[in-house]
């Protein structure tokens, strides 16, 4: 699938490719807005973004779920999960026994099949 990679029993969920598409338009549109030489700090707008969705990531491990961040990053870990949240717009949360919700970076309720299939039966399939 687009937007993962599976290494040895790690799978790693990111943005598809094609999202540095906008990344670039908007290096372009920028371009529009430089009169000056100090208008050009506007390039730090496309450049921030690439960097977020070069960051940004689910990764499914065997320690447990990790939310990559820009800055930082945050795992649940298999022991503590108690299962996933999805909101109305298609958020997906991955919930602890205490409660604690972590958003998961790149994973959208519509496209579940690359977490469950990488959490090896950790993570019910609500489909089967």
């Amino acid at each position: 699938m687009p937007g993962s990679e599976q290494t040895d029993k790690r799978t790693v969920i990111r943005h598809p490719t094609s999202a540095y598409l906008i990344v670039g338009f908007l290096a372009i549109t920028c371009t529009a807005a430089v009169r000056a030489p100090i208008h050009t700090l506007v390039y730090l707008l496309p450049i921030a973004a690439a960097f977020y969705i070069a960051r940004t990531a689910t990764i499914v491990d065997e320690r447990g779920l990790t939310a990559q961040a820009l800055f930082g990053s945050q795992t649940v870990p298999w022991s503590s999960l108690a299962g996933l949240r999805l909101t109305d717009r298609g958020a997906v949360f991955a919930v602890d026994r205490d409660g604690t919700q972590l958003r998961l970076p790149c994973v959208r309720s519509t496209k579940l099949d690359p977490l469950i299939s990488a959490s090896a039966g950790r993570i019910p399939n609500p489909a089967a």
